[in-house]
């Protein structure tokens, strides 16, 4: 067996991408990610597809976005937000295949 010591490089990358596993691991978000990854949406379709109040929306979208998971344009009145990372919607894809072939085998 190889051991490895952990440097303070891996510390850091394991620390940070624990941080993407608690943003990703908030049912909303993850809601908010998946309608993202099938059509851009600005918060009243947000709002209305997943059933979450507008300042709910808006401050899970600020998460988001602060943690590079979406970004956002505006377009007249209305911002409009999509996917900034397909490495994300690569790992959520997974996730859910996952979770299918566990229900699938049910």
């Amino acid at each position: 067996m190889i051991r490895r010591d952990i440097t303070m490089n891996d510390k850091e990358m394991i620390h940070n991408s624990a941080r993407l596993f608690k943003i990703l691991g908030d049912e909303t978000r993850l809601s908010i990610l998946h309608l993202l990854s099938k059509a851009e949406a600005n918060v009243s379709t947000i709002v209305n597809h997943i059933g979450i109040e507008q300042s709910n929306a808006s401050h899970q979208l600020k998460i988001l976005k602060d943690h590079r998971l979406i970004q956002s344009r505006r377009e007249g009145k209305s911002v409009v937000y999509f996917p900034d990372d397909n490495h994300i919607y690569e790992i959520l894809d997974q996730v859910f295949a996952h979770i299918k072939e566990d229900t699938d085998t049910e």
